[in-house]
Parts: structure tokens; C-alpha cells; sequence
């Protein structure tokens, strides 16, 4: 249980709810897979998977939650294609034009008659609530997904006052001034960023490449500003920090990983908690440096 992307929330009130009560409040808004017309459907599913019924996955001072998401596939281009043979068959047969509100209602008829036939897309998004420190952690790709995530704990729950972490400076420019000037709470330069103009359209992306060297920071003496930048933490942790502080592309470190498996834990629910228990352990850590570095705000 490796998170590979990060999404930080910060608690603004106390979160008191035991495991056991978020248990029973997520009961009621268990995952159910799509009927025949429904064109998605989501609700919590055990972070253990098949190997645990629970709801809520526990260690000291960390809750894992899991929303499971399930999606049917409807290719806009099969609809067009489906849609203008229908059209036509109706100008054919009929010798006159379909008007536009016409087609709005025969597109509509075609997405029901192809819902059921449908491929469907499963995907789950986990979470973990660290209420000493006050924090959500989410492993989403994108802030729609983790706003999903919450807003169906928040509905599970009745409340969940939480917020993005926002940071005392803007994000660019703590990683505009890294590329500057070294890197500080431990971190350092990868090999790709991406840069924009804060006056035009312009962006420059530098893949695999020393981003030190001149022809990098001649971009910055321009005007431009780093807008994602790739990182590595003590060889703990590393990845690409976006503009609004997400984490994508999140990896940890061999010897971390061998941390965990050195327990040699014998069942899948062992293992689960394991590496949980050490990936939190050092995402705590992380988080810190996170806060040193960019300044976090509390209120």
C-alpha cells in the first residue's frame, strides 16, 4: 500500500470520530456497481479489499478509507457515428431535416439504448485521516478525485471540516528560487520541471536534463517561473511538486520498501499494515519538511 500521488488537507476542526463510528457511518454508502442505465456509480469499499469486510482500515493515530468508483465507457465518436446514421435514416425515409433540438433528444435515446452495452471503468482512491496531526492525505491524481473522496466522506458523515493546505508563499516561486539557489529541509533537484510565463502562453518543459545549467536558468531571467519541479527527499521520497503543492509521480525509496518487508509478514492483511505503518511513518516526516520548506498556513 504505496501511495503514488499526494493531496493534502488540513483539518480545521478536531477529528473525534473512532474508527469504529466512521465504520458504521460508511455502511450506508457502501460501493454498488452500476445497474443497466446508471452512467456512474461510487461508494466505499474495505482498503483491504477481499481480504477484510471492514470499511476502515486502523493503526495508532492513521484511519485508511478507500472509495471505489466504477464508470460506464461511452466513446463520444461511437455516439456521433450511431447518431448521424439515425439522422440520416430520418432525412431518408422521412425527405425532411432534423432540427437540432431533435437530435439533442435522438442522442439522448442512443446513450440509453447503449448504456447496457457498455464497458465499464473500475478505479478506487484511498485516504487516510491522521488526526493527531491534522491532516487528510489523499492519493488522487487530480483535485476533482480527492474532492470526490471528501465530499463522500463528508456526506457519510454529515461534516468534515477540512481544506486544501494553502502556504504562506505561492508555490512557484519557493521552486523558482530552488532552481536559484539550493533546495532547503532536505530536499533536492531532480532532472525535469516545467516553466511558464507569468505574461504570455509560453511554457517550457525540461526533461532529463541538469537543471542548474545556464540554459535552463535563462528561462527564469526572462520572467519565467517554475511551475512543476521533480524532487528527491533524503532518497526517501521522490516525485514532481505541482503549483498547487500536489504531488504526482509519488515514488519511495528501495530502502524504505525493504523496511517494510523485512517483517516477512505472512498474510496479506499483515502486509497491508506493515507497509502502511511505514509509509506513514515517513510521509509524516515528509509532510514536516513540506511545511518547513513552503511554509504552511494554520488558519
Amino acid at each position: 500500500m504505496w501511495f503514488k500521488n499526494l493531496r493534502l488537507y488540513r483539518l480545521t476542526e478536531a477529528f473525534k470520530t473512532s474508527p469504529e463510528d466512521l465504520n458504521e457511518h460508511l455502511s450506508g454508502h457502501v460501493f454498488n456497481p452500476c445497474g443497466k442505465l446508471d452512467l456512474k456509480r461510487q461508494g466505499f469499499v474495505p482498503p483491504l479489499g477481499r481480504h477484510s469486510d471492514l470499511l476502515v482500515h486502523a493503526i495508532p493515530g492513521y484511519i485508511m478509507v478507500a472509495l471505489k468508483r466504477q464508470e460506464k465507457i461511452l466513446p463520444g465518436g461511437v455516439i456521433r457515428e450511431a447518431l448521424e446514421e439515425k439522422v440520416q435514416l430520418i432525412s431518408d425515409q422521412e425527405g425532411r431535416r432534423v432540427s437540432r433540438k431533435e437530435r439533442d433528444g435522438l442522442k439522448d435515446e442512443l446513450v440509453f439504448e447503449l448504456l447496457p452495452k457498455a464497458f465499464v471503468k473500475n478505479s478506487v482512491d484511498f485516504a487516510y485521516i491522521a488526526p493527531q496531526q491534522g491532516y487528510i492525505v489523499v492519493n488522487a491524481g487530480s483535485a476533482g478525485r480527492a474532492e470526490e473522496l471528501l465530499s463522500a466522506l463528508r456526506e457519510a458523515l454529515g461534516s468534515l471540516p477540512c481544506i486544501p493546505v494553502s502556504t504562506k508563499t505561492p508555490v512557484p516561486q519557493v521552486l523558482t528560487r530552488w532552481l536559484l539557489e539550493n533546495p532547503e529541509s532536505g530536499f533536492e533537484l531532480g532532472e525535469e520541471c516545467e516553466l511558464k510565463a507569468a505574461k504570455d502562453e509560453r511554457v517550457v518543459r525540461c526533461k532529463k536534463q541538469d537543471l542548474t545549467a545556464d540554459e535552463v536558468l535563462s528561462h527564469i531571467h526572462t520572467g519565467m517561473v517554475v511551475n512543476k519541479l521533480a524532487f528527491n527527499w533524503k532518497d526517501i521520497v521522490t516525485g514532481v511538486i505541482e503549483d498547487d503543492l500536489a504531488i504526482k509521480r509519488l515514488r519511495f525509496g528501495d530502502e524504505i520498501k525493504d523496511k517494510a518487508a523485512d517483517s516477512h509478514p505472512e498474510t496479506a492483511a499483515e502486509e497491508f499494515d506493515t507497509e502502511f505503518a511505514v509509509m506513514t511513518l515517513e510521509m509524516k516526516s515528509f509532510i514536516e519538511a513540506l511545511a518547513q520548506a513552503f511554509g504552511f498556513n494554520e488558519s
